[in-house]
């Protein structure tokens, strides 16, 4: 019997491949975004990927499996980076940054990519020790980058107690044009921390178990109060298991007390 008469028609196969080049082209723009962002970050840094538990390390979250690296930026702190590029849809990647040693807010960023649409989020979150004026003109630089990206529309994000300390929150959704432009705009907010990083001084012991503190309590709170993407690995692996998995891997204080 010919192919077509048992339902594979040439327009079906069109479109499976027409779909299988967009999920590998989006996986390719999940590497493209970590490895630039790892090979910046090592321009300034000693940058050292450290053992993930494997139990930690592919997490199934949504029906879909994660892969979760950690690294540490010698003299910063913790570095995330956990991708999904096996999955028809919302392929992703996270890159975050908590900072340990340094009067610095915690950087995330998710990029995610579903067919041909794509969103992405970068969030600062503040959890200083200090809030003199230079961690103060650290917020604003970021804030003025965020309001000169008017060339992608916005996005609507649902509220969350953490917004009261998320003081600058871009949500855009770039077109499939403008996804070479979005990773420069990764790399341009990567940018902006590390020049921050640069003349921030480190933080005296007592700040710096302050800082700790407020790292833990920032990670432990998403679990006991949930947040929009917490919500998720608690439904999949249960609270214990995502404490552990914030507390050894996505901001790992358990690795620097």
């Amino acid at each position: 019997m010919p192919e077509q008469d048992r339902g594979t028609t040439p327009s079906t196969v069109d479109a499976e491949s027409g779909v299988a080049a967009i999920l590998q082209e989006n996986a390719r723009l999940i590497d493209a975004r970590l490895q630039r962002g790892l090979a910046l970050l090592r321009e300034y840094y000693d940058v050292v990927e450290c053992p993930v538990d494997p139990i930690l390390a592919n997490p199934v979250i949504g029906g879909r499996q994660h892969n979760a690296r950690r690294f540490d930026i010698e003299g910063v702190g913790n570095l995330l980076i956990m991708s999904v590029k096996e999955a028809e849809v919302n392929q992703l990647s996270s890159f975050v940054i908590t900072p340990y040693e340094k009067n610095l807010p915690l950087l995330s960023s998710d990029y995610v990519y579903s067919g041909e649409r794509r969103f992405f989020l970068i969030e600062i979150y503040d959890l200083a020790v200090i809030h003199d004026d230079l961690f103060q003109g650290c917020i604003d630089v970021f804030s003025a980058c965020s309001a000169s990206w008017g060339d992608m529309p916005d996005i609507p994000v649902q509220p969350c107690w953490y917004d009261e300390i998320r003081p600058v929150l871009i949500a855009k959704a770039p077109s499939r044009d403008q996804d070479e432009l979005a990773l420069r705009r990764f790399l341009e907010a990567l940018q902006i921390f590390i020049d921050l990083e640069q003349v921030t001084p480190p933080l005296p012991e007592g700040a710096r178990l302050e800082k700790w503190r407020l790292n833990k309590g920032y990670a432990d709170r998403l679990i006991d109060e949930g947040g929009v993407s917490t919500n998720l690995f608690t439904e999949a692996l249960g609270a214990e298991n995502t404490r552990r998995f914030f507390d050894e891997v996505f901001f790992a204080p358990a690795c620097y007390r």
